[in-house]
């Protein structure tokens, strides 16, 4: 007996479709709701009942279970209410990696699951705000609404970021969709983050309203060595919670100071919430875009309610504060409105494309800074590009809104609205598969049954602008068939340079060398501006190759073919390279 481990991008439910392409979970929540299962997936043979314990801390649970057969593997479901049960208080860290033994036939397995309480999650900032955003207002100006402090904004956006991904997370880790392709990670990432700003903000105005922690949790929090809490830049963004009075311009600008300070420290702590979270080459990246993104919906759906002060402005200042890009000349008369209001904003970018741009400058920076240490992977010039951007493609492209919507398993007819999440059996519109598959020239001489059945067991893939299919290095046993959309290639060379291969368009094959060989994928190849593939495992496409002995050749010719052109575009670029250092080094008349 064997217990299937995770994949990243892999999900136990793919299995049933695609023989091979299904892994376990690695993942699971507490108190999520309905339908929450965490599935393993195992290799056995026989049947009857087997035997599942799991350690929680010191609890330990055991009880029976008959495996679900699905083709050749079986399906081990929890439920982590139950079988995960345990003390997941702030001393653990609001988390617990769970050791999982299975029993059957006489042989036994183990692996481990890492889980969370979902209702913990944001409880450390909601204390934030109820013990210090909001006693600060009651005693400065009992009059006014706490959302008046200048801490509020970044608050309530940055948690309201913080419900979007969570959302994005229980749709994968519960409902097994395919939004995210390392649930675990962000998580991981997510919770440090949450920790270290917590506890950073906690002790810096300790001498104010006193502890926010408990005794017990703070004899916990002593002994938390792996955190580095930055108390100096916390104690710097602490001396900013005066409220400016009366509610106006000025105490607009006291909020953008503070909240530039907030993210320039909480900046920090995002690098060591990704050392602790641990390395991630295969996909930060995606994972980087979603967690923009939703910085982006956070942004345009909280701002309003973040600045009430903007409602005392006339609508046309208004809009134009909001919306208006820098060098565009519309709104106009926003300007003569009266007062000093409309030359201190001047030409420069409003609130929504100011914070959608710093904040994709952070990331980009973050990411940069993590590459450098082996911890994070991208392919292209930024991790996360201006063609990734909601709020990009609204000002710029509207009809690509509805692409990255549905990208993020949100309803594409909605706009820039987070709306209701698209049905579980949703699958983008798109021609007969097996009629595009039989296009392609290494799959031409199979029969329509043979396509039809490849069809129907391949795994469908859905990849946003810029997302990457294969990272180079990775290992891999599939192929991948690009059904819509087009898909550019890059090859790293040992001294780092990116050099571009090229694009693939609808009917490429990519990734035919690591199944027949089983080496590392040999490059990176991304969608352009959005794709749809189908995945072709071993299991699907062996019997095929042994059937019909002539493709195996062709695919052989096809990866020679290609790694001669991929040699020649590298022999090019070191010819290009030597060429522009001879320039380089000439003297100068």
């Amino acid at each position: 007996m064997r217990i299937v481990p995770f994949v990243p991008g892999r999900r136990p439910t793919d299995e049933a479709r695609s023989a091979g392409q299904g892994s376990s979970d690695p993942v699971a929540f507490l108190n999520a709701g309905p339908g929450n299962r965490c599935l393993l997936l195992l290799e056995l043979d026989g049947d009857g009942e087997g035997e599942v314990t799991t350690l929680t801390g010191n609890h330990i649970r055991r009880r029976a279970f008959t495996p679900e057969r699905v083709g050749e593997r079986a399906v081990l479901a929890l439920d982590p209410d139950t079988d995960c049960a345990g003390d997941y208080g702030f001393a653990h860290r609001f988390m617990q990696t769970v050791q999982v033994s299975v029993r059957f036939g006489g042989e036994e397995a183990a692996t481990t699951i890492d889980v969370f309480d979902l209702s913990q999650l944001g409880s450390l900032y909601q204390r934030i705000v109820e013990q210090v955003v909001k006693p600060d207002v009651e005693r400065q100006a009992p009059w006014l609404s706490y959302k008046t402090h200048p801490w509020y904004p970044v608050l309530l956006i940055g948690s309201h970021k913080a419900e979007l991904y969570t959302r994005a997370l229980v749709g994968d880790v519960v409902r097994k969709r395919q939004n995210l392709a390392d649930p675990g990670w962000l998580t991981r990432v997510g919770l440090y983050l949450e920790l270290m700003t917590a506890l950073g903000v906690i002790a810096a105005v300790r001498d104010d309203p006193g502890d926010l922690l408990s005794p017990e949790e703070r004899a916990a929090a002593d002994t938390w060595d792996d955190l580095t809490i930055n108390v100096d830049g916390w104690r710097e963004v602490a001396k900013l919670r005066k409220v400016a009075q009366p509610i106006g311009l000025r105490n607009l600008l006291a909020k953008k100071k503070a909240t530039l300070e907030f993210l320039h420290v909480h900046h920090e702590d995002l690098k060591h919430a990704i050392e602790l979270a641990g390395p991630n080459r295969t996909n930060a990246q995606e994972t980087w875009h979603r967690v923009f993104r939703d910085a982006e919906r956070a942004v345009l759906c909280k701002t309003p309610e973040a600045f009430p002060e903007l409602g005392l402005l006339p609508d046309e200042l208004r809009e134009f504060i909001l919306w208006h890009r820098r060098g565009h000349v519309r709104m106009l008369r926003a300007l003569r409105v009266p007062g000093p209001l409309p030359k201190l904003v001047g030409d420069q970018d409003g609130l929504f494309a100011s914070a959608c741009n710093q904040y994709r400058a952070s990331m980009n920076d973050v990411a940069e800074w993590a590459a450098e240490r082996g911890l994070m992977e991208h392919a292209g010039g930024e991790c996360v590009p201006r063609q990734v951007s909601l709020l990009e493609a609204h000002m710029n492209q509207p009809s690509r809104v509805a692409l990255l919507q549905a990208r993020d398993g949100y309803d594409p007819e909605r706009g820039l609205e987070v709306g209701e999440d698209l049905p579980p059996d949703y699958t983008p519109p798109l021609r007969d598969v097996a009629a595009l598959l039989g296009a392609a020239p290494i799959f031409a001489p199979l029969t329509p049954e043979e396509l039809d059945t490849l069809a129907h067991t391949a795994r469908p893939l859905t990849f946003g602008p810029a997302e990457r299919i294969l990272v180079q290095d990775e290992p891999g046993d599939s192929l991948f068939v690009v059904v819509e959309g087009t898909v550019e290639v890059f090859l790293r060379r040992h001294d780092g340079e990116e050099v571009d291969l090229g694009t693939r368009s609808q009917g490429a094959v990519l990734g035919e060398m690591s199944l027949l060989t089983g080496a590392p994928r040999s490059a990176t190849v991304r969608a352009l501006d959005g794709a749809l593939v189908y995945e072709v495992g071993r299991k699907q496409y062996e019997p095929i190759l042994e059937a019909r002995p002539v493709l195996r050749q062709m695919l052989e010719d096809e990866m020679q073919t290609r790694l001669q052109a991929q040699a020649e575009t590298l022999s090019g670029s070191s010819r290009s390279r030597r060429r522009s250092a001879l320039r380089g080094r000439r003297p100068r008349p």
